[in-house]
């Protein structure tokens, strides 16, 4: 059967007119998202309003737990995602924000110039060391990388969460890589909000769990309060 020249081009027209409309819906659907504050990993940012209602809630154990808390929600907005990122020392990194190339590989900035921040894990060792005696504490309590803050952590159920207890997105062993944050406080409906160092927003961020947090483990040395 021969096909005329004006049905294929009838044909090239529509099959124009379908891609065009599917990329004019994922770019409304991702507009729709970011304006929401919903990232591809599916969590929920949370505004400085937000924040700060779901904190005022909050009843703190000890003074510890809310040093922690304050720590990890200081750098919100503030510093940015940096693969590799660590600073275990007590205070800011003076350099925090200026240019510095990713030395650390195996990842898609690896070997980039950006902003120096800290990577998920770096953060919180970082906050765990403002609130612990000594950063020896820290990496024998805590411990840098997911891996050994997952494996230096006791498990615990969604329901059994305190603040200060840490949100994990995999499971170990059996995954070759996580994503952590700090639980900060709690919405009304009794849902955890997490403070993360987020590579999709780039910075700093607090946020439900949607289906990025399914795993909730708690640093052992605090269960009974103080350090």
């Amino acid at each position: 059967m021969t096909i005329s020249s004006n049905s294929k081009h009838r044909s090239r027209s529509v099959v124009g007119k379908c891609i065009t409309l599917s990329v004019g819906i994922l770019i409304i659907l991702c507009f729709t998202s970011c304006s929401l504050g919903i990232f591809p990993s599916g969590y929920r940012e949370l505004t400085a309003k937000q924040i700060e209602k779901a904190v005022a809630n909050n009843e703190y154990e000890s003074d510890q737990q809310r040093a922690l808390v304050e720590y990890a929600l200081s750098l919100v907005g503030r510093v940015h995602y940096f693969w590799g990122g660590k600073y275990n020392a007590k205070g800011e990194n003076p350099k925090w924000g200026e240019p510095a190339t990713v030395v650390s590989t195996g990842h898609s900035t690896s070997g980039k110039t950006l902003p120096l921040g800290l990577d998920c894990s770096g953060y919180v060792s970082w906050c765990f060391t403002q609130i612990a005696p000594s950063v020896d504490w820290m990496y024998e309590n805590i411990g840098e990388g997911t891996w050994n803050q997952w494996f230096n952590t006791t498990e615990i159920d969604k329901g059994e969460l305190k603040l200060g207890d840490l949100a994990f997105a995999n499971v170990y062993p059996g995954s070759k890589s996580n994503h952590i944050g700090i639980v900060v406080g709690f919405l009304d409906n009794g849902d955890p909000i997490v403070a993360h160092c987020a590579p999709g927003p780039d910075n700093v961020v607090v946020s439900t769990c949607g289906n990025e947090f399914g795993y909730f483990r708690r640093v052992s040395a605090l269960c009974g309060g103080e350090v």
